[in-house]
């Protein structure tokens, strides 16, 4: 096209050039005829007139007249003068007479003469201008047919421009296919059989080289459509099974539909990872509806092992979609090779999105994976017996969860990883774990609420390296360890948690710095209710119940604050050891607890204000301590002091059933404006400010003592009847008789 329009001008300006010559061909003897209407030359000389010629014919030869000399000098005669007749103004001629020669006109012969033009003839014109009228038009039709032939070209010329334009662009699409066939068959481990579905067309790779394209309708395509663009051993369909031996990836704007009429898909798979059939949805669509893919041996189709190099797996791509409805993936996914990390059996990827509803996931190397992709929808979802970890949610975005369950996997049964998202962690409950039901590493402003947890190996929720996590209506049944905080984490607060039985309810590691835990109740934990080896820690409100210890502040705590504490039954209440500072235990509830209600060996421990019913030992300390405004009834024991400095009581009330104080020797003990009441109310040294109250325990104490001792003697009664009657008991004896007559 650009060669026909560069030559459509240069036709124009030679028909523009052959036009204007045209008109001057026809204007030239128009212009000759007029300049003969003037009338003919007339010739004049300084000599006489030469009689006149006619038109267009030479003077006869020889009879030239001999060219004028010069006379001599001084010999000049004088000119020659008519004379006048009267009448006849100066210079002109009287009628009839010759006229006389102009001296300064050429004459015939003679240099500077020229011929007057002949008279124009008008047929001559006539014919000249037809003629060349006719030629004009004859170098019109020469120029238009050489314009037509050029545009021809022209055109022919662009024609072929375009078409080695086209044959280039599909030389180019050609090479690009390949390149890009290439490179999706170098990022997807190389499979030995590649089917990529386009829009347009699916291509067949075999070894990395694309070895057929076959054009396909745009729109949805079946898995039976499928299986006829493919060579015939790529798909085997048998009933409703379909044994699939090509890896399967989808490009942007395609969508696969599998629906009931297929209901397994066995992938393919071997020991190489380049045996894999997985499937990819790229960023097309993958469409499930009561359908099952699994793994499948080439040879005995049955399931393959986690240790396959070559087990096949799904993968949400970017900008893909996989919407599973009523349908499961079992059997999927590789472990890792190398340096290299394995694949989960099911991965939502960057960008991509969807849902499972009513799905199961089963038997993978990790069963799903949600990595930074985007409002996926989670809804009746069982993920158990994966190798790994059940379900990673690892910086996903608007991720909801509803009834989602993780059962006896291997690893966590949830674990919380990667970027920071603000997607709530909830919707689902754990049980029989491998690790942990649910752990959340790395994580900033994360919110847990709604986790049920039941029987996983490790504990129900595992907190590392986070900050400002909040946790709430955190249930852990039959756990090793309800909660458990550790690796520098931070800014924890816990409200609502509990737990019934395991070993501890709540464990906060000694990296742990500002955790708070609220509103909670612990029952049956079998060595600890609360165990504290971080710093800053806060329990408000919280209940403890049965457990063999309450709350324990190990070694290397520090800035602990128990307030309000409920401790019901169990061996000891609060445990506080050794190089442990800052213990502040504030309206402690103590009832019935075996041993002791307090025992510390925390310097400077405080005790403040509470209620202790019941127990062996009320306080127990074995360092300096301070206890103010405690109230301690019904425990053998009040006071229990064996610390080497000095433990200052004071406005407590001691109403015990045996010891009221017992400072052992060596241990100081100051007592200041309290009442104490008991059998013995002071026992060792103890030193006493302001106004004590000292006397033996209430009646209703003694009572308390009496009546299990009456009721041990009535049982001992009992005892001793029954012996009587089981072994004979006391017959009475009779005296022999006194034989008559006897002296």
């Amino acid at each position: 096209m650009t060669a026909s329009r560069t030559r459509r001008p240069l036709v124009r300006r030679l028909l523009a050039g052959c036009a204007i010559a045209t008109v001057f061909a026809l204007a030239a003897p128009g212009v000759a005829a007029a300049a003969s209407a003037d009338g003919p030359a007339v010739a004049t000389g300084t000599a006489g007139a030469l009689p006149a010629q006619p038109p267009g014919t030479d003077p006869p030869p020889g009879n030239d007249p001999p060219p004028a000399t010069d006379p001599p000098p001084g010999n000049d005669p004088p000119p020659a003068t008519d004379p006048p007749t009267g009448n006849d103004p100066p210079g002109t001629n009287p009628p009839g007479s010759t006229p006389a020669p102009n001296p300064t006109q050429p004459r015939p012969g003679f240099p500077g003469f020229t011929r007057p033009p002949a008279s124009p003839d008008p047929a001559q014109i006539a014919r000249e201008q037809a003629e060349a009228a006719k030629h004009a038009e004859q170098v019109a039709r020469e120029l238009a047919e050489q314009a037509k032939h050029a545009e021809q070209a022209a055109r022919e010329q662009a024609e072929a421009i375009q078409r080695a334009q086209e044959l280039a662009a599909a030389q180019a699409e050609q090479a690009a296919a390949v390149q890009e066939a290439r490179a999706s068959w170098d990022s997807r481990g190389r499979p030995a059989k590649l089917a990529i579905v386009r829009a347009d067309r699916v291509e067949v790779i075999t070894e990395g080289r694309l070895v057929r394209n076959v054009p396909r309708t745009p729109g949805a395509v079946t898995f039976g459509a499928l299986d006829r663009y493919l060579p015939d051993d790529w798909i085997t369909v048998d009933g409703d099974t379909a044994f699939v031996d090509a890896m399967v990836v989808l490009s942007t704007g395609t969508n696969l539909q599998i629906d009931e009429d297929t209901k397994t898909i066995q992938l393919a798979g071997g020991p190489e990872p380049g045996d894999a059939a997985s499937i990819f949805t790229g960023g097309g669509r993958l469409t499930l509806t009561g359908v099952t893919i699994t793994s499948a041996d080439r040879e005995t189709k049955a399931p393959l092992p986690d240790t396959a190099a070559g087990r096949p797996f799904v993968e949400v791509s970017a900008g893909g979609r996989l919407n599973a409805t009523d349908s499961g993936f079992s059997d999927l996914g590789s472990p890792a090779v190398g340096a290299g990390e394995g694949n989960a059996g099911l991965r939502f990827n960057t960008g991509s999105t969807g849902s499972l509803v009513r799905t199961t996931v089963q038997r993978n190397t990790i069963g799903l994976v949600l990595s930074a992709s985007t409002d996926v929808r989670l809804e009746e979802v069982t993920v158990s017996e994966s190798t790994g970890d059940g379900l990673v949610l690892s910086g996903d975005r608007g991720t909801t969860m509803d009834r989602v369950r993780a059962e006896g996997n291997g690893g966590n049964g949830v674990l919380v990883t990667g970027e920071n998202s603000d997607r709530p962690i909830t919707g689902f409950s754990t049980s029989g774990n491998g690790v942990y039901g649910l752990a959340v590493v790395g994580q900033t402003g994360a919110r847990v609420t709604g986790i049920v947890t039941e029987g996983d190996k490790a504990g129900g929720l595992r907190l590392s390296r986070v900050t400002d996590v909040v946790v709430t209506d955190f249930t852990a049944t039959e756990q090793p360890i309800g909660v458990f905080t550790h690796v520098n984490s931070s800014g924890v607060l816990i409200e609502g948690l509990s737990t019934t039985g395991g070993r501890r309810g709540l464990v906060v590691e000694k990296s742990t710095h500002g955790l708070e835990l609220r509103a909670s109740t612990i029952a049956d934990a079998r060595v600890a209710g609360v165990a504290i080896g971080g710093k800053e820690v806060r329990l408000t409100d919280v209940q403890v119940a049965d457990s063999r210890a309450g709350v324990r502040v190990e070694r290397g705590a520090g800035d602990v604050q128990l307030t309000k504490l409920t401790v019901e039954g169990g061996r000891d209440g609060i445990v506080a050891s050794a190089g442990t500072t800052g213990v502040v235990v504030t309206d402690l509830v103590a009832n019935n607890v075996g041993y002791d209600a307090v025992r510390s060996a925390s310097p400077g421990a405080q005790i403040v204000g509470g209620t202790i019913n019941g127990g062996a030992t009320g306080i127990d300390v074995a360092a300096a301590a301070t206890i103010v405004g405690t109230t301690i009834a019904g425990s053998n024991e009040g006071i229990h002091s064996r610390s080497p400095e000095l433990v200052h009581a004071d406005k407590v009330q001691v109403d015990a059933t045996d010891v009221g104080v017992n400072a052992l020797p060596g241990s100081p003990f100051r007592l200041s404006n309290s009442s104490v009441h008991a059998l013995e109310a002071l026992r060792g040294v103890i030193e006493q400010q302001g106004v004590n109250d000292f006397s033996l325990p209430p009646l209703n104490i003694l009572g308390a003592i009496g009546v299990p001792l009456i009721l041990l003697a009535l049982v001992l009664e009992q005892v001793h009847a029954f012996r009587q009657r089981r072994f004979g008991g006391t017959r009475r004896r009779h005296l022999p008789p006194i034989p008559v007559g006897g002296g």
